[in-house]
């Protein structure tokens, strides 16, 4: 068990009583191991020292990162404040539990931003490589910026460049198409602003190509419903609900 709360990397919470009395949560340390736990409090007041108490036992390495296909690029860069390691659903475990479904999205992503890092784009996320512990991958290693455009939209006190910031968006939905994939989450929280403010287009754990079935897909509000297969049609269908969006920032 990790020995203090230094250790702890990254949690994530969820409540799964009616009373929301019991919190359940999953932690990785700095070494990407990640345990399970519970603790008869709420979320409104889970301290940090009742996570670090109540961490009951670790997952298998095996049940939440995948094995690394051949010739997959390792990160070589440091891992700062400018970069942001994005691993597995931890928070989702206990959903997921007994499948192999943590391990799969998190290959699956890694695969499709191996194929987007030698067709880059502007406006996509720059990708540097996978982290690798114990012979898995453990993270993904990719540029941090500063804001979503939704946080963007709430904070500025000016409105939003709106064609600048579509055009930029489509253009980038345009190249993913361009090589026969579709996002298929199309949404403010998964656009970032970079410090020049250009839109950078983020999140691929849905993306796939053409005709694939899909693990996950979609953001309620920002797709069209109870789509299970990789189309061009919906990523149309979130720009035009992004537009709509877009015009009143």
């Amino acid at each position: 068990m990790p020995g203090s709360t230094e250790a702890l990397e990254q949690r994530e919470l969820s409540n799964e009583t009616a009373d929301g009395k019991i919190s359940r949560f999953a932690v990785r340390t700095r070494d990407y191991q990640v345990w399970i736990g519970e603790a008869p409090v709420g979320l409104d007041t889970l301290s940090l020292q009742d996570i670090t108490d109540n961490l009951k036992s670790v997952i298998p390495d095996e049940d939440i990162y995948p094995e690394a296909p051949p010739r997959i690029t390792t990160a070589s860069v440091s891992i700062d404040s400018n970069i942001f390691v994005k691993g597995p659903k931890i928070g989702c475990y206990n959903e997921l539990v007994g499948t192999d479904t943590l391990p799969k999205l998190l290959l699956q992503e890694a695969e499709i931003l191996e194929f987007l890092r030698r067709n880059q784009h502007e406006n996509i996320i720059q990708y540097h490589g996978v982290i690798m512990r114990r012979g898995r991958i453990v993270g993904l290693a990719l540029d941090r910026h500063p804001r979503t455009l939704e946080l963007e939209a709430r904070l500025q006190n000016r409105k939003i460049d709106y064609d600048m910031c579509f055009n930029a968006i489509k253009a980038a939905v345009n190249h993913l198409h361009s090589l026969g994939l579709a996002h298929n989450d199309l949404n403010p929280y998964n656009i970032m602003m970079d410090k020049g403010g250009r839109p950078i287009l983020v999140d691929y754990g849905s993306c796939q190509p053409f005709g694939k079935p899909l693990l996950t897909a979609g953001t309620p509000g920002w797709c069209d419903e109870n789509f299970t297969i990789s189309a061009q049609q919906n990523d149309e269908f979130s720009l035009k609900q992004l537009q709509i969006w877009l015009k009143t920032k």
